[in-house]
């Protein structure tokens, strides 16, 4: 497996360098304004128009700028999807280890983590994606489902609600409050 990790390692630093890294500023540079401004679109949205506003911020979430990482991050998350998880932080790790300031590269690890049970791991990648996109409500709702997870339900329903103020309609979102805010309240009486 490690030399597997290695020659993946080899083969993304060697087309970075061919590329410059001027994929990834041009990557910055189409979304920089756009997100900003799809975040704010759906924070005022109607919950028909958020579907496509959500839809949009994720197609820029994951614009690495890079053909080299999108091919590792697409690999990463087909182990994910297979339930490998071992196989998908090792390439969610190789991805951010090349591209750092591709947030969704720390978000597909954490998610890999959490489902190892490497809570700390994941709160960090989390706390890392937020680091680069406070408003990405992936993240939030991911980190309200790690403090689920680990009893703190305080903190759940805080990172719910955060999220739900960046994404009002976010179903996975509301449905999780709502569940938690009721379990809250059954085990208060």
């Amino acid at each position: 497996m490690n030399r597997k990790k290695a020659f993946i390692k080899t083969i993304v630093a060697a087309s970075i360098s061919l590329l410059g890294g001027g994929l990834l500023a041009l990557a910055d540079e189409r979304s920089g304004g756009t997100l900003d401004t799809l975040y704010n679109a759906l924070r005022h949205a109607e919950a028909e128009a958020s579907v496509a506003i959500e839809r949009d911020i994720i197609r820029l979430w994951e614009l690495s700028g890079s053909d080299s990482i999108d091919f590792l991050y697409k690999k990463a998350d087909e182990a994910f999807e297979a339930k490998d998880f071992k196989s998908a932080v090792d390439h969610f790790s190789a991805v951010v280890e090349f591209a750092p300031d591709f947030a969704m590269g720390w978000y597909g690890r954490s998610r890999a983590y959490a489902n190892l049970g490497y809570n700390g791991p994941a709160l960090a990648d989390l706390e890392q994606v937020l680091a680069l996109d406070p408003q990405n409500f992936f993240a939030i709702l991911g980190l309200g489902q790690l403090f689920q997870s680990l009893g703190r339900h305080d903190l759940a329903l805080k990172a719910y609600d955060q999220a739900l103020k960046v994404h009002p309609h976010f179903a996975v979102a509301l449905e999780l409050k709502d569940a938690l805010a009721a379990y809250v309240q059954d085990k208060n009486i």
